[in-house]
């Protein structure tokens, strides 16, 4: 496009623009942004709808759901995806309808609301899901982030209504010191990161196959753990600092029958070992086949421990290791053992080496 050529497009009125950009689906309408300055600031204007609200909880989340349930993709009066929610002059909430049924809901505060300590029960009601109309949005993913004190109340009013959620990820909820969530409906995978005062996790969902955490371990206890599969705890930060005596027997319950499990090395040595030591020889991970052993270094005791780790896993195929001082070999094809006739001193440098490889193509491996 010859650059002295007049932009016929941008140069239309705004009403005009916003129109054409209602029929647009939402793939395209992300790219508008990147067609010149002035239909940056359409971008905004076409996906936002602005509500200012001081009323109640019920009233905030009767806003919140008519957004949902109106959306018409077809209809472009109806496809707005975006809608803005002021709580009042320091607090709004930025609701985006995704692709593929994922709704995101991102919480702004600029008061102190967003410290302060709360509890949180979500939940989700035990009912056959009514039937969608055209004009709804069914959500199955949804991603809330820095919901606080303030806000929380509103999410869980909204939530109810959710009987179609499959997938909940929570994150950033600076004041969160207990969670309880609910769903005896269709919760399948629930991911929570970043709530650095969490101290209870109480979790009631039949049908969960995978739970990622990620900060300070809470106290956690899950009522119907059966068939979870994918257990993901990312916690090298240590147990939560409110908790003197972390209870290991509701964790182990959880993650003894995960095929998938990712585990700190401190966990394994202050919780774990400690607990079954009586019964060492008699507990073991049946189901375990792949293990993300998470490790500051790769120090020989530390390695010792991993291995010890192992001999619990009778089904383990694969091994990766997430280290913070990791140094890789990026060029290494072929690694060659000779002299050692001990497997346990084959494989425990193997082990080591698979800390330090990073590369494209497989490692060949002789003895």
């Amino acid at each position: 496009m010859d650059e002295h050529e007049q932009d016929n497009l941008s140069s239309l009125p705004l009403e005009l623009l916003l129109y054409i950009i209602s029929f647009l689906p939402f793939e395209s309408t992300r790219l508008i942004p990147f067609v010149s300055t002035r239909c940056r600031s359409v971008w905004s204007q076409a996906l936002v709808v602005a509500h200012i609200h001081n009323g109640s909880i019920e009233e905030i989340s009767h806003a919140l759901s008519s957004f949902i349930h109106n959306f018409n993709e077809d209809d472009p009066s109806k496809n707005t995806r975006k809608m803005e929610l002021h709580f009042d002059k320091s607090t709004f909430v930025s609701t985006i309808l995704g692709p593929h049924n994922v709704m995101h809901m991102n919480f702004f505060s600029n008061g102190s609301k967003n410290e302060e300590s709360y509890c949180w029960r979500i939940e989700i009601k035990d009912q056959i899901p009514r039937r969608v109309e055209p004009s709804g949005f069914m959500v199955k993913t949804l991603c809330l982030d820095s919901v606080d004190s303030l806000t929380h109340e509103v999410v869980s009013s909204m939530v109810l209504d959710c009987s179609w959620l499959e997938n909940l990820k929570i994150c950033g909820c600076k004041g969160l010191t207990s969670l309880t969530i609910d769903s005896p409906t269709k919760l399948v995978h629930l991911s929570i990161s970043d709530c650095p005062k969490m101290r209870y996790l109480n979790i009631r969902t039949p049908k969960l196959k995978t739970l990622h955490y990620q900060g300070f371990l809470p106290s956690i206890k899950i009522h119907e753990h059966f068939n979870l599969t994918n257990a993901i705890f990312n916690v090298r930060q240590g147990p939560s600092y409110y908790n003197n005596a972390l209870d290991i027997g509701p964790l182990l319950l959880i993650i003894k029958n995960s095929q998938s499990l990712t585990l700190c090395r401190w966990i394994f040595e202050e919780l774990i070992k400690p607990s079954i030591s009586s019964s060492w020889t008699s507990f073991q991970f049946y189901k375990l086949h792949e293990l993300r052993w998470i490790d500051n270094s790769m120090k020989q005791e530390n390695i010792n421990s991993l291995i010890s780790f192992l001999k619990l896993c009778p089904s383990i195929e694969r091994i990766f290791i997430t280290s913070k001082h990791a140094r890789t070999l990026k060029n290494l094809k072929l690694l060659k053992l000779e002299g050692s006739k001990r497997e346990d001193d084959k494989n425990q440098l193997i082990l080591a080496m698979q800390e330090m490889v990073n590369i494209d193509q497989p490692l060949l491996i002789l003895s």
